[in-house]
């Protein structure tokens, strides 16, 4: 048992600070994350994730049923898709994108240099649980795991993915 899953309920309605360079990390699927604040130190309403995003990496058109997901770029550019946009959305440092649940989004690092982001979940729980099997996934594959495999991890957290669009 790790030290975020002892903490009470009362410790989870305490104000929270995170020190610069805190913070648990895993990687997901070659991307580097660290936690800054853990749905078990928000009671539950938020996590808190700072991802660091390769080149030409993320996530393909999603849609999340249980959370609310929001981006804030910190460094490099980041390209966003989404079901209410004309046309993907080019975002540079101190640009935000907020994906409310039910609508379908997607991000990719577009630039030659990785992308710092954080992302909010609200509320906090279910996309840092995927998150963590992703990184079990990750760790116990030979190389990355294959697609198919990515889809129905992520179904069982209720977010599906996009058909890829037709040739």
């Amino acid at each position: 048992m790790s030290m975020m899953d002892e903490v009470s309920p009362a410790e989870s309605r305490r104000n929270v600070v995170t020190l610069p360079g805190a913070g648990r990390r895993e990687a997901v699927l070659g991307v580097n994350q660290t936690y800054l604040l853990e749905e078990q130190r928000s009671g539950g309403t938020l996590t808190c994730v700072e991802l660091t995003v390769p080149p030409g990496q993320g996530v393909p058109p999603h849609t999340h049923h249980l959370e609310d997901e929001t981006f804030y770029v910190l460094d490099g550019t980041v390209e966003i898709t989404g079901d209410d946009l004309p046309a993907p959305i080019l975002l540079a440092v101190g640009g935000l994108f907020h994906g409310p649940r039910g609508r379908m989004h997607g991000f990719r690092n577009a630039g030659q240099t990785p992308t710092r982001l954080l992302v909010f979940a609200t509320p906090g729980g279910n996309l840092q649980k995927m998150f963590g099997e992703l990184a079990d996934l990750t760790s116990h594959s030979e190389g990355m795991p294959s697609p198919q495999r990515v889809v129905e991890l992520c179904a069982r957290y209720n977010i599906f993915f996009a058909p890829p669009p037709a040739d």
